[in-house]
């Protein structure tokens, strides 16, 4: 597969990018009427390069006019070279430095400063253009960016610029990209005879024509129906691409810039992210809890609040924690550049990286969630993974947190549980770390019963499954329970969960035990009233008789000694009869008529007899 590779532009209006780009490739960007009678590009204009090697790079001519810093973030998502374009008449502006700093929170590194309009002034003027220059962005990225100086009209140095940026495309190394498929849409529009189209740089993954995705916020599906780049209609579109995309099942009147078209529940739906926040150093600036700011991230901008989680204000030229609370919903994913401008007046002060999307309440300036967003900002893929799964998750739901392709997470769960770091149980997947902490839980919540409950086996696993509620069906759940990091502590018997070294101690209760029981036996054939022959004080050795030596029959007890007695008794009648009425039952049994009655009913409950008209038959 090909590299694609986008080049950006990026300067102060009038600073001469699209007639730079003209040179460069023959092409022209104004586009749009408007553009043309204003001499600006206002959207984003696209060409693109050819390489000697038979490549091609895309250009996109970024707008450099105060009003379109919008646009302009629109194009820096997905590049991999700019070209930072200073006039040699008017040197560096305060666009400029907007611009380089927009870049450098984005994560564009890779730049060439290239004076323009050289014919316009004298050498001497031109060294001192190149000393201002190297002067401003001293301590920058930009710092060590190779400078250049030519005339788009006459072609001065085209040749020599286009070999630069030829050798510093060639010499970029394209990380590989696991995620999943996201473009942010700068431009959306109707072709007669064609339908809906939308525009922007595919940022991540890959894109397949005829296939499916979805578009955010709205969540509605879209079909493909075609893939262009450059023109060229392709089949599939990779990761840096600048393609336009013909939709189905859609208008494009429903599309606005800054929505973004990415695969089916891959990104994730917030109103607070955790930050890294680096501040300008170009401006005597701060950031206070609640200081209000312009958020942009890919082709969207929402206004926020800014809470400084660390310390308890930014201030220039300083990199901190911070949380924004938005004003609107946005769909991201971990790892997602941003930057932010102040409220009033507007201007770029600062930008950084996602390192969190957790909605839930926490202390500001929280020292255990401070050290736990730090240690995050150092986290691999799988680090996150684990992170993720503190309970059982769904590998749809790792997928939309993570927002790789599905391959690749299959691999790494794989991965995973080969090498002991997650469990998988049933459908879901938690990390051992996690497990651990449960099994700890579960072992302080049985020891717990086991006190108050000392005659007892243990708890009944579905109470214990809904007091945990861990979104386990029973199956799964008793999965869990047999897990080899639980039955360090606990086991499963008979349906109920009790401490690994717990035994019941019957040493001071036999005697009453023994009591009660003989109590019940002197009763016989009668059946014993269980508020008879049981006090308040007794209520925990009745638990225990009931799970061992007795049977509950409506306000009734009996021995399982007895119960079986009469059950027999029943069958051996049904040897030599078809049907039986309760005066019959009375007579073999010995019970009264009354208490006769309430075992057959019992028995017809167990499914050992049924009723028909006033006479038992046997099942």
């Amino acid at each position: 597969m090909k590299n694609n590779y986008i080049i950006g532009t990026a300067g102060h209006i009038d600073h001469g990018k699209t007639t730079l780009i003209k040179a460069l490739t023959g092409n022209e960007t104004d586009k749009l009427k408007e553009e043309k009678e204003r001499g600006i590009s206002i959207n984003l204009g696209f060409t693109a390069l050819d390489l000697s090697n038979g490549e091609r790079a895309g250009i996109i001519d970024v707008p450099g006019h105060e009003n379109f810093i919008k646009n302009m973030m629109a194009g820096v998502v997905g590049i991999d070279i700019i070209l930072l374009v200073i006039a040699a008449d008017d040197g560096v502006m305060p666009q400029t430095i907007e611009h380089a700093q927009i870049l450098h929170y984005m994560g564009v590194d890779n730049a060439i400063i290239v004076i323009s309009k050289k014919n316009m002034v004298t050498e001497d003027m031109l060294d001192l253009v190149k000393a201002d220059i190297e002067m401003s962005f001293k301590d920058t990225i930009l710092e060590d960016a190779p400078i250049i100086a030519v005339d788009s009209v006459s072609g001065e140095n085209i040749d020599q610029l286009k070999t630069l940026i030829e050798e510093k495309i060639l010499t970029t190394e394209k990380k590989e990209d696991s995620k999943s498929m996201r473009m942010n849409i700068d431009r959306s529009f109707t072709l007669k005879g064609i339908g809906t189209i939308i525009t922007g740089t595919l940022t991540e993954g890959e894109i397949y024509k005829d296939h499916e995705y979805m578009l955010y916020p709205s969540g509605k599906k879209v079909k493909v129906r075609s893939i262009e780049n450059h023109d060229v209609p392709i089949e599939v579109a990779h990761k840096g691409q600048r393609i336009a995309l013909n939709l189905s099942n859609i208008s494009s009147n429903e599309i606005e810039r800054g929505d973004i078209i990415a695969q089916n529940d891959s990104l994730i739906r917030v109103k607070n992210v955790q930050t890294k926040l680096s501040l300008s150093k170009f401006d005597d600036i701060e950031i206070e809890h609640w200081t209000r700011v312009r958020f942009f991230h890919g082709t969207k901008e929402v206004l926020a609040r800014a809470v400084p989680l660390d310390q308890k204000e930014i201030k220039a030229n300083q990199t901190a924690l911070c949380e924004f609370r938005l004003e609107e919903n946005i769909f991201v994913k971990r790892g997602d550049k941003f930057v932010i401008r102040s409220y009033s007046p507007v201007k770029t002060i600062g930008g950084g990286e996602i390192i969190d999307t957790n909605s839930q309440n926490h202390t500001v300036n929280s020292t255990d969630y401070v050290s736990y967003l730090k240690n995050k900002e150092e986290f691999t893929e799988i680090d996150e993974i684990i992170d993720f799964l503190d309970t059982f998750k769904t590998e749809e739901e790792i997928y939309t947190h993570m927002g790789i392709e599905k391959s690749a997470l299959e691999e790494d769960l794989k991965q995973m549980v080969a090498s002991n770091d997650i469990q998988i149980l049933g459908e879901s997947y938690i990390a051992n770390q996690s497990l651990e902490k449960i099994a700890t839980y579960i072992s302080h919540i049985v020891k717990d019963y086991h006190k108050e409950n000392p005659l007892d086996e243990g708890i009944s696993k579905e109470e214990l499954r809904q007091k945990l509620d861990l979104n386990l069906d029973s199956k799964d759940f008793e999965a869990m329970l047999k897990n080899k990091i639980l039955t360090k502590h606990i086991m499963l018997q008979k349906g109920y969960v009790k401490d690994k070294n717990f035994a019941i101690s019957l040493a001071k209760d036999q005697n009453r035990i023994n009591e009660l029981i003989e109590q019940i036996k002197a009763n016989e054939p009668k059946l014993s009233k269980e508020s008879d022959i049981f006090y308040e004080k007794d209520k925990d050795l009745l638990a225990f008789l009931l799970k061992n030596d007795l049977v509950k029959i409506d306000e009734f007890v009996i021995r399982n000694e007895y119960y079986t007695k009469l059950v027999d008794t029943v069958k051996e009648y049904f040897k030599d009869n078809d049907k039986l009425e309760a005066k019959e039952f009375r007579d073999i049994s010995g019970l009264s008529r009354n208490q006769a009655i309430v075992i057959l009913e019992y028995l017809d409950r167990k499914n050992i007899t049924k009723r028909v008209d006033d006479y038992r038959i046997l099942l």
